[in-house]
């Protein structure tokens, strides 16, 4: 499966309520499968939020800084997931992308293009010692 079959089939699995599209190419791989008020492009991270960004070409030609920015203001003003597709010309590595939570969900080795996936629900599980076994009781303590 291509890189662009991946994230078709991602979308349709996903099933958000509403898309923010970072650049014309992900408009246009996203139109035929929303409906037009789902649909919106991204210009201002002050606009309403959607439930997932996507992003085709949003990297290509930024600088690494840059890019790394843009990622972090999506991620926290736009949308709780992203899902962009790297090209070898989107200057961010794969440990760049590690760092701000993304998780590589494929891999097109014909086009050397690498789609990351952001989801806040699961960016950090729960650790263990986060459960009320371990918390102060105070209905147990004696004035």
């Amino acid at each position: 499966m291509n890189w662009r079959d991946h994230l078709v089939a991602t979308l349709r699995r996903l099933q958000p309520a509403s898309v923010c599209t970072l650049d014309a190419s992900a408009h246009r791989l996203a139109g035929p499968l929303f409906q037009p008020g789902q649909l919106r492009a991204y210009a201002d991270p002050r606009v309403e939020r959607c439930s997932l960004a996507l992003g085709v070409d949003v990297l290509n030609g930024l600088e690494p800084r840059q890019g790394f920015e843009l990622l972090a203001r999506v991620r926290t003003y736009a949308a709780p997931g992203i899902l962009i597709a790297a090209q070898p010309r989107c200057g961010l590595s794969a440990d760049e992308f590690r760092a701000l939570g993304f998780v590589a969900s494929s891999y097109d080795a014909d086009e050397d293009v690498t789609v990351y996936h952001y989801d806040i629900a699961t960016y950090k599980p729960v650790p263990d010692w986060l459960n009320p076994k371990y918390w102060a009781h105070p209905e147990r303590w004696e004035p």
